[in-house]
């Protein structure tokens, strides 16, 4: 039978750990947080930014940044400018997975934020897409720069003192129905004599009495 004196010990012991666990410091937590990126881009039939030195730009975002994407028409021709992020070419499914802005001529405004997988994708103009065409690179999300927050210690801690409460329960149980068990002892004359205590009792109520050896 488990001692309710050393059971009573142990619970205690263990449950003062759970709230030295609670009150220690514990590992601050990242959250990442995604960057404000604007782009911006003008539309010629040769290229997008087709009078620059770099045409077809190549653009390179991180997972979870928000993009402000101003666009305009260098030529006065219309232009669409979409990221092909389901990769089944230059048309777009601007109802589906592609990020797609509105058909313009002089110039618009998309915003949007890189919710896809990381990967090369392409973008195009959808009304020109032989020659308007570029990369656009999705890098894997990072905690740099993200804020901090502590972790939750009452969450981490509780499941471990719920266990342990129905530990302690277990051992009360078990030490209030386990059987008294049996004492020896001896009478005034000196025989010894085995009896099992009772609740409420304080005389043995069984004698085994054995003869004295002479």
């Amino acid at each position: 039978m488990i001692d309710r004196g050393y059971s009573i010990t142990l619970f205690t012991a263990l449950l003062l750990g759970a709230a030295l666990l609670a009150s220690t410091s514990i590992m601050l937590i990242p959250k990442a947080a995604g960057v404000n990126n604007t782009i911006t881009l003008t539309g010629f039939i040769s290229a997008w930014n087709g009078t620059t030195s770099k045409p077809n730009p190549t653009i390179t975002v991180t997972q979870g940044d928000s993009i402000t994407l101003r666009l305009s028409s260098g030529d006065g021709a219309p232009h669409q400018w979409f990221v092909d992020v389901d990769k089944n070419g230059p048309s777009p499914d601007c109802s589906g997975a592609d990020i797609c802005s509105s058909l313009f001529s002089t110039s618009t405004v998309l915003t949007f934020t890189v919710s896809f997988a990381p990967g090369t994708y392409t973008y195009y103009c959808s009304v020109h897409p032989a020659t308007m065409l570029g990369s656009f690179v999705v890098n894997p999300s990072s905690s740099v720069g993200g804020t901090a927050l502590p972790a939750d210690r009452l969450a981490l801690v509780a499941p471990y003192v719920g266990l342990l409460s129905v530990l302690a329960g277990l051992v009360a149980i078990r030490n209030h129905h386990a059987p008294p068990t049996e004492r020896e002892e001896v009478d005034h004359r000196g025989r010894p004599v085995s009896w099992v205590p009772h609740a409420g009792n304080v005389q043995p109520s069984t004698f085994n009495v054995r003869p004295l050896s002479l």
